[in-house]
């Protein structure tokens, strides 16, 4: 999976010379906590068609807007401009951390956790004018994430949970239940297996598509596989008779 499957594409954005009181409004209207910065870029194609691209420019958070208004109460008495009429462009970061459509989403996930992130601006890098400049694609957060992980793991269709045991990373309990499941026409909705702290595989979690798989169950007891339907299996139980 991609960083383009699960990137949020309809945004919502501001300019350099935005007010910060505009910024504000438009953080509160939508229930957002960021915003890409950015400003026009216009491109003429073949055709002669000209159109307008965003070039990325930074970030503006809520928590930016916060401090430049504590600032601004905290030397209220010089003569400067209230907080609500600075530009975005003095309070904004310039995000450098970036990623592109076509990163991986574990190599974005892993971005946002290492650098205490909660989103990264998507950009598309582009040779417009003889300069090369970053355009803005989209926006991924930690919520398109953990929805990308629901959907990955089947969560928004009917089904059940069944976990396969794995005994010291032995990955044949689990293709062995995977060829009985398609002889049996029980539909498999999505397969996950993810590995502990020492890097071994215990479980497999299987989304099955039906909430009544009776016959798998019988045939994963008599195949001696050991199994967990409609609760987790932890490790500690995935290790028994070892």
């Amino acid at each position: 999976m991609i960083v383009r499957d699960i990137m949020m594409t309809k945004l919502v954005t501001v300019e350099l010379d935005d007010t910060l009181a505009h910024a504000a409004n438009l953080l509160r209207q939508y229930k957002f906590h960021h915003l890409p910065v950015v400003r026009k870029v216009y491109q003429t194609n073949g055709q002669g068609v000209r159109s307008a691209l965003l070039v990325c420019e930074g970030m503006l958070s809520s928590q930016d807007i916060d401090l430049a208004a504590a600032v601004g109460e905290q030397y209220e008495d010089r003569a400067q401009l209230p907080w609500q009429e600075k530009r975005v462009v003095e309070a904004m970061h310039r995000a450098a951390i970036r990623v592109t459509p076509v990163a991986s989403v574990a190599a974005a996930a892993q971005l946002l956790v290492e650098r205490g992130l909660n989103c990264l601006p998507v950009v598309e890098y582009r040779l417009i004018n003889g300069e090369t400049l970053a355009i803005l694609d989209g926006l991924l957060t930690r919520s398109d994430l953990l929805i990308a992980l629901a959907r990955s793991m089947g969560a928004s269709e009917p089904g059940m949970q069944l976990d396969i045991a794995l005994p010291l990373g032995d990955i044949a309990p689990l293709a062995r239940m995977l060829l009985l499941a398609s002889s049996l026409h029980v539909q498999i909705r999505s397969v996950l297996a993810a590995p502990s702290s020492d890097g071994t595989l215990y479980v497999a979690t299987v989304r099955l598509g039906t909430i009544n798989p009776t016959t798998l169950l019988r045939r994963l007891q008599e195949e001696g596989i050991r199994y967990s339907f409609g609760r987790p299996l932890v490790e500690e139980e995935a290790l028994q008779d070892l």
